[in-house]
Formats: C-alpha cells, sequence, structure tokens
C-alpha cells in the first residue's frame, strides 16, 4: 500500500545516506515506510537493513532497492558511506513489487550503477526542459540493470511469508485514524500465536515483534513531533495511547527527552542549518 504522506518533506531524487537522514539516524533506522521508492548504495564501510521484517548485513558495494509502502529501517556504522536515491512511484518506472538486495562484486558493475545514480543526480538537478522525463528513463535504466544483474531468487519460506504479512499489517496500520494495535492483535489477524510470531521474528531479524511495532510507533511519534509540530495530546490520541502521561513516558524511555523538548531541538536544529 502507497501512502500519500511523505515522510520526507522534500525528498531530493540523490542524497547521501546522512543527508537523507538529516542528522537524525532515527529517520532511516527505526521501522517505516516512504510514499516513494529507495534505493540504497553503500559505497563503503557496513550496514544492516531490515526489509518486511528480514534483517541483512550489507558491505561495500551493496545495493537496496525498496518499493514504495516497503516496511524497513537501516542503520549503519560512523565509517559507512553511501547513496540513497528517491523516486516517486510511476507507471513509466519498471520498479520491483518486492525488494532486491544486489551484492555488486564487479569493479565494472559498480560503476554501471554508479553512473546511473549520478545521471539521476545531475538529471534531478537541471533546470532545462524535460529533466524529469530525462530523470525517469535513467532510473528506468538503472532498474532495467537490477533486474539483469540479480542473479539468485532467496528461497520462500513460511517464515517470510509471515514476516512478509506481519510487515504489510504494520504498514496499513498508519492509514487508520486510531492506531495502537498490540502485538497480541497482530497475532490474531495473522492467524498465529503470539510465541510463535515473536519467535519467528526474533529469528528473521533481531527483534521481538513486540520490539518492531514499538520502533514503528517511535517514528510515527517523532515525525509528528519534530516535522509537523503536532501537540503530544494529539499524538497520543492518533497512535492510540490511553493518556498523554503514557505517550510522554513512553518519549522519554525511549528517546531520554519529553515530547516537548524534542519539538524545541528539532527547531533549533532547523533554524542553524538555515542560518
Amino acid at each position: 500500500m502507497i501512502h500519500t504522506r511523505d515522510t520526507d518533506p522534500h525528498p531530493d531524487a540523490v542524497l547521501t545516506i546522512s543527508q537523507r537522514a538529516r542528522a537524525a539516524p532515527w529517520r532511516l533506522n527505526l521501522a517505516h515506510s516512504r510514499p516513494y521508492h529507495m534505493l540504497i548504495w553503500v559505497t563503503r564501510g557496513a550496514a544492516r537493513c531490515m526489509i518486511e521484517g528480514r534483517s541483512y548485513a550489507l558491505s561495500s558495494h551493496n545495493a537496496v532497492f525498496i518499493p514504495a509502502g516497503t516496511l524497513f529501517g537501516f542503520s549503519w556504522e560512523s565509517s559507512c558511506f553511501g547513496q540513497t536515491v528517491a523516486l516517486a512511484p510511476s507507471v513509466r518506472l519498471d520498479w520491483p513489487d518486492s525488494p532486491l538486495l544486489l551484492r555488486v562484486r564487479e569493479p565494472k558493475a559498480q560503476l554501471v550503477l554508479t553512473h546511473y545514480i549520478e545521471s539521476i543526480q545531475s538529471e534531478a538537478n537541471n533546470e532545462e526542459e524535460m529533466s524529469q522525463i530525462a530523470t525517469s528513463a535513467h532510473a528506468q535504466l538503472m532498474m532495467v540493470w537490477a533486474h539483469r544483474y540479480q542473479k539468485q531468487i532467496e528461497r520462500e519460506t513460511a517464515a517470510r511469508r509471515l514476516m512478509r504479512a506481519l510487515s504489510a499489517l504494520i504498514v496499513q496500520s498508519e492509514t487508520a485514524p486510531v492506531g495502537g494495535d498490540t502485538m497480541a492483535h497482530f497475532a490474531a489477524k495473522l492467524g498465529v500465536t503470539p510465541t510463535h510470531l515473536t519467535r519467528v521474528c526474533k529469528s528473521e531479524c533481531g527483534v521481538t515483534a513486540a520490539d518492531l511495532l514499538t520502533q514503528h510507533t517511535l517514528q510515527r511519534a517523532r515525525r509528528f513531533l519534530e516535522d509537523d509540530g503536532l501537540k503530544a495530546v494529539d499524538i497520543a490520541k492518533r497512535l492510540g495511547f490511553s493518556t498523554p502521561a503514557y505517550f510522554t513516558r513512553f518519549i522519554k524511555t525511549h528517546t531520554g527527552e519529553t515530547p516537548s523538548s524534542l519539538r524545541a531541538l528539532a527547531k533549533a536544529a532547523r533554524l542553524s542549518s538555515a542560518a
């Protein structure tokens, strides 16, 4: 499911990993979905990406293609460097329905992918006529290359199907008027026991199902607070917290700051970057 709410106010086509996070790692590393397609191209260092409830270790010259509306989280070490490409869904863009993970070992193939990214960046920053069409054309060529380069399809298992279904439900919950479904509720919707869901989630992505839901809730809460400037009482109601006080304790526990402090810090950071 693709959502209309953009999780980045200005999703420029090509940004470095740190630029995409906007000096706030939580923007990428907490479980969330985005309304546009994303490519993450790691060119140096180590990182880890959770996609649809499965954790993958990434190293130099690994690429991840993440379709719009896919639950994911991306964390990286301080020595890691790479680029991200954000592309709006389009009938002209033959983006895969499922995520792709590519281990690009051959130097020639690495240069090809880098070339496509640089071409997309050049056209995205170009104010000449038909630059958007050119950007889409380069993106389409990049996807043709990715489809051809992909040599192995991950074996489908019951655990993968369960985690993919859980991830889809989590993403769908973003459109609910009021959130707050517990892990037990999700387990019931999936027709499994909470114990089984917890065990499979822990095995597949290294965290429990409850932890995954907490990440997703925290990601949404911080965006509502820091990007949208909503009041804590309104966010608490929207995310299904029983009281604003409980929401405040949730934020304090996971960030060390109160909601008002997070909002003030984010505002100060924006003013500093604009100065």
